[in-house]
């Protein structure tokens, strides 16, 4: 194998790590960004693929983005394996046994975690009826909140290497822990650092403690319960994520010595970027296969960049700081002088020579006296630039996070600046996103009243409040009904107030167009084409995949309407990466 020439001036700390033992305990390659870790881990890599005369060596990061930069950087042909924590631990898990693993989606999981939840939504458990649990669990009012809640801390605890067993042992010790030495909620500085509006919250008797402590360790159980359903559910059906994966193959090596065995043989060496934000499971499957000492194993990070992190189980900051060896890397290499001298000059003036602060940087602070300001003035500076001849793609605009960016975004359409957006955000913030959502809802499910809502008021309906009241309205010659829905005996006040026909009574006027007669013409043409629209769809289901569909729906309803200018093409780029999304899921998940 043809390892490629390593740089003869390599410096101090980057010379230090690639000399290294490689058969020695772990070795933490620590020190801020851009001070070329990551150079060196590679350059690690490398020289053990080129001398290691047993197994492959894994190059690896917590994420897919850190998987895919460190890809770019090998060359082919090195015998190196890249990939990211899920892929090598389906691989593990297929070659454990017979029995067929797939690889799912986090919506899948999700759908899969609802399934589950049925049942104790609906209050169908055993421990309701027996009154073991208390059915008046907060949570419980807002089944769909809960849920979402429910199924993020699960979602955390597999990736921390947490079992149910294990959660529900802690969550029953920290109530313990904590009502069996309550604070002092008569202390001064406790009274002073509470708000005076909440300060009625810290007037708690014995009794309301307790009570307390019970709903929390009812709370414990039903989650520790929710938790182990859902992994029966994976297991039944042989299907995981990526995060799933992790945490069953660290089990299935740690309860099966001979794959742990085989597995060592077959992977000698691992180098592995942006350590510090390795999950408890990751950190996990790296002692099982390494040993406690992770003998062969090289981390690259920096505890201050630290993005990730949980309550319980190991992090990655704690294997670095247990490394038997550390290089500490202190020389920059990314940033160029002109940028740095901008961010010392941005954070603090006094720490940048005078010479530099007498020659007049080209560099502004403003501190605006709310978020709207500060956009309008961001919106106004680039407009300015463009102005005096820059390029578009040469200006940028950073923020802390794209939920952040909304405000910035909408300035500069609003002066018809061309934008586009990168980075970790979620698509389904933005407004077009939604009413692209309500459209394909439009042709699946009419009686999806949050949905149906927003389209009628998307720009290719645009009804008016008045019409949309309209719509909501029982028809003014409604037909009776053959019998009466029965009522609620046991709540006759709270079934007197409550029409069950309103579950139906918006998508039927909308479909079947009973209140058509007190509408406007204007608004009837609308709503006659958007049913002649649905007909079309439905058709079109019968025969067209399900990115082609969405495909035409959007182009007759959404696209069809996008404003002129920078805002329409911005919405035509957002509505291609949602249709991007649904032809990716239907090529995973066929």
């Amino acid at each position: 194998m043809t390892i490629p020439a390593v740089d003869s001036s390599l410096e101090g700390a980057q010379q230090a790590a690639l000399d290294h033992p490689l058969d020695a305990g772990a070795l933490a390659l620590v020190g801020p960004a851009g001070t070329g870790k990551s150079f060196a881990l590679v350059l690690r890599a490398l020289r053990a693929a080129g001398e290691s005369a047993r197994g492959a060596v894994l190059l690896l990061s917590p994420s897919d983005t850190g998987t895919a930069k460190l890809r770019a950087r090998v060359p082919s042909q090195t015998g190196i394996v890249c990939a990211p924590f899920g892929t090598l631990a389906f691989d593990l898990l297929r070659a454990s046994g017979p029995g067929e693993v797939a690889e799912i989606e986090e919506a899948r999981a999700a759908i899969l975690f609802e399934g589950v939840g049925a049942e104790l939504f609906s209050l169908e458990w055993e421990e309701f009826v027996s009154a073991e649990l208390d059915p008046e669990i907060t949570g419980l009012r807002a089944p769909e909140r809960f849920a979402a809640a429910a199924f993020r801390l699960i979602r955390k605890l597999r990736a921390s290497l947490v079992s149910p067993d294990e959660f529900k042992s802690l969550g029953l010790r920290g109530a313990t822990a904590f009502y069996g030495h309550p604070p002092n909620f008569a202390s001064a500085d406790l009274l002073m650092a509470t708000p005076e509006r909440y300060r009625d919250s810290l007037r708690v008797s014995p009794r309301e403690l307790e009570r307390q402590r019970e709903r929390e360790v009812d709370l414990v159980r039903i989650l520790a319960r929710l938790y182990a359903a859902y992994e029966g559910e994976l297991v039944r059906r042989g299907c995981m994520t990526a995060i799933d994966a992790v945490y069953e193959a660290t089990l299935q090596l740690r309860a099966r010595p001979e794959l742990r065995a085989a597995a060592r043989e077959r992977y000698a060496y691992a180098a592995v970027d942006d350590a510090q934000d390795l999950t408890g499971a990751q950190i996990g499957l790296l002692s099982e296969l390494f040993g406690e000492r992770l003998r062969g194993v090289t981390l690259a990070g920096d505890e201050a960049q630290a993005t990730r992190g949980f309550a319980t189980g190991a992090r990655g900051s704690d294997a670095l700081r247990r490394a038997e060896t550390k290089i500490a890397f202190s020389k920059r290499y990314r940033s160029a002088p002109a940028i740095e001298r901008a961010a010392l000059l941005g954070m603090d003036p006094g720490r940048l020579p005078a010479s530099d602060l007498a020659r007049g940087e080209a560099v502004q602070v403003y501190r605006a006296g709310n978020a709207r300001e500060e956009a309008r003035y961001v919106a106004e500076e680039v407009a300015r630039l463009l102005a005096r001849g820059a390029e578009p793609q040469a200006i940028a605009v950073v923020t802390r996070n794209l939920r952040c960016a909304h405000a910035y975004v909408d300035a500069l359409l609003a002066r018809d600046v061309p934008v586009d957006v990168a980075g970790a955000g979620s698509l389904y913030d933005f407004p077009v996103v939604l009413d692209a959502l309500a459209a394909l809802w439009s042709a699946v499910d009419p009686f999806r009243h949050d949905f149906l809502l927003r389209n009628l008021e998307a720009p290719w309906l645009r009804l008016s409040d008045a019409s949309i009241a309209a719509l909501c309205a029982e028809p003014a010659d409604a037909q009776p009904l053959l019998f009466e829905l029965p009522g609620d005996e046991e709540d006759g006040a709270r079934a007197a107030r409550w029409d069950r026909k309103r579950d139906l009574r918006l998508g039927r006027n909308v479909t079947r167009g009973d209140v058509d007669a007190s509408l406007p013409a204007e608004v009837r043409e609308r709503l006659v084409a958007f049913r002649t629209a649905r007909a079309r769809w439905d058709s079109a289901r019968r025969r067209l995949d399900l990115g082609a569909l969405a495909r035409g729906i959007l182009e007759e309803s959404v696209l069809a309407t996008l404003p002129p200018g920078a805002r329409g093409r911005f919405d035509a780029t957002l509505v291609a990466r949602l249709i991007a999304a649904i032809d990716a899921f239907e090529a995973g998940d066929p």
